[in-house]
């Protein structure tokens, strides 16, 4: 991919891209302690589907979200979020409060983060020239899932030796060890800080509208979010998967969740050729189908190892799709107005995730987990080809001119 070579030469991108490996792996370790802690406490899917929810479900906040994030400076926006999430993974740690008000202090801390991706989306644009933008986007999100890989197995055997305070600690010093390097993020060219301002409410419908009217864009959200109603309760189903199906312990689960990310960070090599191969909306239709095919595979997986390996499978096929998506969204939309349709985009991912998340559960509880995968996989096909067909008709109208 280049990766060394494409820091070289930007170096803005350097700080954006450790801070995306360091938040994550905290993030994931207190994900995989919580839900953990949950299992152990009340032995029922519907309160991890809540929590997945809970974390989920702030993006419904997300046209607000994407003024914000197009309105302030990245730096002090991702650093002051950071800190707030902070302090929120700290009282985590402290309090370890019942189930109800545990939901509160995750969601909480999920909307303190709710602009912060599209900040960071923001600035990849301006770090590194166009003909970079899919490596960067598959660099981001290589970093991003490097935590992700490391953050659940590690969470499990720290849970398994003492409880889950420890990991939710160590998830609110890492916010604090990336507040430095949001702070040495170059300022954004002035030609996208400094438009003249309309009402915040104008500035939120603005960003939906262009998501609405651009028939493309609308194709590719659209499918991104029915995929991921029916990708997102994967993460749910997992845990159940190892412990009931499999008779596995917390390391296993955590092996078990990390397996997808594994995959994601060796899929990152072929990002680009397939990408050249199969053109940016080609390659997120495949990376959708793909992803689909790794959680049927999931399903009729007759050991542990067969199932990790379906989820390295699945994995493989993240980059591909996401790094697409998040490049042809940058290329897109004016500057001006990027914040808000990557939060519009990404935030109606996140609700997508919620509703996955809550209907996952009960159908876990009244089912099976290998019976979930089924459903989940064929969902997925189900909007990969969605996805195909709307892109198909996208390409037959003219993009309406944004407001």
């Amino acid at each position: 991919m280049g990766g060394f070579g494409l820091v070289r030469r930007s170096p803005g991108l350097a700080g954006l891209l450790a801070a995306q490996t360091i938040s994550p792996l905290g993030d994931a370790m207190a994900t995989t302690a919580l839900i953990l802690h949950l299992q152990r406490t009340t032995g029922s899917a519907t309160a991890v589907g809540l929590l997945l929810f809970a974390q989920a479900i702030p993006p419904l906040t997300a046209p607000w979200a994407g003024v914000i994030a197009d309105r302030l400076r990245p730096a002090r926006l991702l650093s002051a979020g950071w800190l707030v999430q902070a302090v929120l993974a700290g009282l985590l740690a402290l309090l370890l409060p019942p189930l109800g008000a545990l939901l509160a202090v995750v969601f909480v801390l999920a909307l303190a983060g709710t602009p912060l991706t599209a900040a960071v989306g923001r600035c990849i644009p301006a770090v590194v020239a166009d003909d970079d933008l899919v490596a960067a986007n598959a660099l981001r999100s290589g970093m991003q899932e490097l935590g992700t890989v490391l953050g659940p197995p590690l969470a499990g055997l720290l849970f398994a030796a003492s409880g889950a305070r420890l990991v939710l600690g160590l998830d609110a010093l890492t916010f604090l060890v990336v507040v430095p390097l949001a702070l040495r993020l170059p300022a954004l060219p002035r030609d996208t800080e400094g438009r003249p301002r309309t009402s915040f409410a104008r500035d939120a419908r603005d960003g939906l509208a262009f998501v609405w009217r651009t028939p493309s864009v609308l194709a590719i959200a659209l499918g991104f979010w029915l995929v991921v109603l029916f990708s997102a309760p994967d993460d749910l189903i997992l845990p159940f998967l190892a412990t009931l199906t499999f008779s596995a312990g917390p390391v296993a689960v955590g092996v078990l969740l990390a397996a997808a990310s594994a995959g994601l960070l060796a899929g990152l090599p072929f990002v680009g050729p397939v990408g050249r191969r199969l053109g940016v909306t080609g390659a997120i239709v495949a990376g959708f189908a793909i992803m689909a095919t790794g959680n049927l595979l999931t399903a009729a997986a007759p050991w542990l190892i067969a199932a990790v390996a379906a989820q390295v499978l699945r994995g493989l096929a993240i980059p591909l799709a996401d790094s697409h998506v998040t490049t042809y969204l940058q290329r897109t939309t004016p500057p001006g107005m990027l914040g808000r349709v990557l939060a519009n985009v990404y935030g109606g991912v996140g609700v997508a995730a919620a509703a996955g998340y809550l209907l996952g559960g009960p159908v876990v509880d009244a089912t099976s987990p290998r019976t979930a995968f089924v459903l989940v996989g064929c969902g997925g096909l189900a909007g990969a080809a969605v996805t195909a067909v709307l892109l198909r008709k996208a390409r037959r109208q003219p993009a309406t001119p944004a407001p």
